[in-house]
């Protein structure tokens, strides 16, 4: 296998391979004088699961790419001379990916607090908006909390009630997620490294 098979991720870069390099085929040896007659082979696999970027310390995102790195070595030095290896990713290409990434998991984040579907979210700030009408004393109308204790059978002052503590909730959840979020694509940002890039991710860990 050439270095340039064996790149550091896979799923848009969350997934981190764990390569290592083992003996695959052992020596063949003279059965009379313990001779080697043909060297072991060798060569990089992945034994252990892979490491998620957003599950991980940067330590130890470091210390997976550090490992990659030095197995890619040893891949590089078993070819035959004159054989190229393939450079790796452009810092700015790895970059693009990781903010696309990285929002991509805030999305799914999000997804666990609230619905995600086309309209929704303009549908949550109407009736958070009614909500707020409601407690301050206004008279109405109210369609989507009247809808909503008519569905539920339940008094308008208790959907609405029930949608404020709703509504303070998620802001204090979505202020910390985006806070991460941001730090997150900052330190992308300010990544100069390959592995700087990957330990950016890690600020998304709960």
């Amino acid at each position: 296998m050439q270095p340039d098979q064996m790149p550091d991720s896979y799923r848009g870069g969350r997934l981190l391979y764990r390569w290592v390099w083992v003996e695959i085929v052992p020596a063949v040896l003279d059965p009379l004088s313990a001779d080697e007659l043909e060297p072991a082979v060798f060569g990089a696999r992945c034994p252990e699961p892979p490491l998620d970027v957003f599950d991980a310390a940067p330590e130890e995102i470091e210390a997976v790419l550090a490992g990659n790195a030095a197995v890619r070595a040893l891949a590089a030095a078993a070819l035959p001379p004159g054989l190229p290896s393939a450079p790796p990713a452009p810092l700015a290409e790895l970059k693009a990916a990781a903010v696309d990434l990285i929002n991509a998991r805030v999305g799914e984040l999000r997804a666990v607090h609230i619905t995600v579907t086309v309209g929704q979210s303009a549908t949550y700030l109407e009736k958070q908006e009614e909500a707020e009408r409601h407690a301050a004393g206004e008279g109405g109308p109210f369609p989507y909390l009247s809808a909503e204790a008519s569905a539920t059978d339940s008094t308008l002052d208790e959907v609405a009630a029930l949608v404020g503590a709703t509504a303070n909730a998620w802001t204090a959840v979505n202020a910390s997620l985006e806070g991460k979020r941001r730090a997150a694509v900052e330190a992308v940002k300010a990544a100069e490294t390959h592995v700087q890039v990957y330990q950016a991710c890690a600020h998304l860990r709960a």
